[in-house]
């Protein structure tokens, strides 16, 4: 009986949750309604998304679990945002790659994804207007800087509009034992990724590159005595049964991915900032730039150098830095570098992700 009883309030519980999402999706109309008279164009608004899940986290108190509640909310955000106008987002394809799983994550089931190859081709998808946001890996825990991706920031317009961080685990697909497997087939990362697993499991069988995960599934998929390394919603999409699980090196594996897009975010409390930065040709140059940071007393989460397409061994760098630029302190960082630097190009300013 206590347990009928239990299964009531659930019951009446559900009903009130939906009549609030019924209620909540008018009210989505009606905001579709203004942007469209007010000519605002953007639907999806990362520091709005930043600031609702984060809200909601603080008002928990850790009393639902915190990753359901982000997921949740997330699906309820990209529902809202389809009564507007749906986005259109490109990720690494086929589908079932990482990148897929990451646009997934971040946007919710009520969203067109578009398969884009190769992954800087989604750069081109959004500067075309073909659609509306790129998802792009920037950086893995394990492998660092996906370097065509951060050389292809150099020139476009687009801006960096959030990051999502997407935990990578990485599986063994195949239809044949782990015996008959003759070849496998990935993305290089994920070769590099397992290296150790597949030394002693797998050591005689052929590596075959190919451009991403979701295709070495596809392969997979349909020749005999071929495996794949790739992840569990590959195997689900293409019938690939995981003939191993978790094979990665690094059980925490983890990849950073960009949102691309054509507008800078509003501060949502807890930004990040990105830039490139050229310094002149003469000593202390390099420290003099990151004095300027430490004395605006910003946290430099993140610098590289990389060959300037402007002229032959001269290099710019990459930085990334807390604070949005509408903040006084990175506003103040920006002017000096300028003053020092040669050229100063942001990137973006954009909600921290979740890691």
């Amino acid at each position: 009986m206590d347990l009928t009883k239990y299964r009531d309030q659930i019951n009446e519980i559900d009903d009130q949750i939906l009549a609030l999402l019924q209620k909540r999706a008018e009210v989505s109309k009606r905001v579709g309604a203004v942007k469209a008279k007010t000519g605002i164009a953007e639907v999806y608004v990362p520091h709005r998304q930043k600031q609702i899940i984060e809200r909601l986290k603080e008002q928990n108190h850790g009393r639902f679990p915190e990753a359901a509640l982000e997921a949740i909310w997330t699906e309820i955000l990209s529902a809202s945002r389809s009564l507007q106008d749906p986005e259109r987002v490109a990720f690494l394809g086929p589908v079932g790659s990482f990148g897929h799983l990451a646009a997934l994550s971040h946007f919710g089931t009520s969203t067109e994804f578009i398969p884009v190859r190769p992954q800087v081709d989604i750069f081109t998808e959004v500067e075309s207007g073909r659609a509306d946001y790129g998802v792009v890996a920037i950086e893995n825990s394990a492998q660092g800087t996906v370097r065509d991706v951060l050389e292809r920031f150099q020139r476009t317009p687009l801006w960096i509009c959030a990051e999502t961080f997407q935990p990578i685990k990485q599986h063994l697909l195949s239809k044949s034992p782990l015996a008959e497997i003759r070849c496998v087939y990935s993305h290089p990362q994920p070769f590099a990724q397992c290296k150790t697993w597949l030394k002693q499991h797998l050591g005689g069988a052929e590596q075959i590159e190919v451009i991403s995960t979701s295709e070495a599934a596809e392969r997979a998929a349909q020749e005999p005595s071929a495996a794949a390394i790739a992840s569990e919603l590959a195997s689900e999409i293409y019938q690939v049964p995981i003939a191993a699980n978790s094979i990665m090196d690094d059980p925490d594996n983890t990849t950073r991915f960009f949102v691309i897009g054509k507008h800078i975010p509003d501060p949502s409390g807890s930004d990040r900032t990105s830039l490139f930065f050229a310094i002149p040709d003469k000593v202390g140059a390099l420290h003099q730039a990151l004095g300027i940071i430490e004395k605006a007393q910003l946290n430099l989460s993140y610098l590289e150098s990389l060959p300037s397409r402007a002229k032959p061994w001269e290099y710019i760098f990459f930085t990334e830095m807390e604070g949005h630029i509408t903040d006084e302190s990175v506003i103040v960082a920006l002017e000096h570098l300028e003053e020092l630097c040669r050229h100063v190009n942001v990137l973006g300013s954009y909600p921290r992700g979740t890691f």
